[in-house]
């Protein structure tokens, strides 16, 4: 099974969510509204920039990638974001 991985910095942990909607949840507790592609298995948000990025990706139960986020996945990521309260 593929799960869907967010490390929000380097002082979070690995967390795993079903689906790109419940991670959009879990980001916007912390502040964040939108991401920008950033490298192959991370996306940047205002603070989350550079070395101190937000890990973001598919990955088995282990949280080893299995693959990264299409544009279309960011699209969709930073629509629900702007949905979150």
């Amino acid at each position: 099974m593929q799960f869907v991985w967010v490390r929000l910095g380097d002082a979070d942990n690995y967390n795993q969510f079903d689906d790109l909607l419940e991670a959009a949840e879990y980001m916007a507790q912390f502040g964040v509204h939108q991401v920008r592609h950033k490298r192959k298995y991370g996306v940047e948000a205002n603070g989350l920039t550079g070395n101190n990025y937000i890990s973001l990706f598919y990955g088995d139960e282990e949280a080893q990638p299995t693959g990264e986020l299409s544009k279309s996945d960011i699209g969709l990521l930073n629509r629900a974001l702007t949905k979150q309260p």
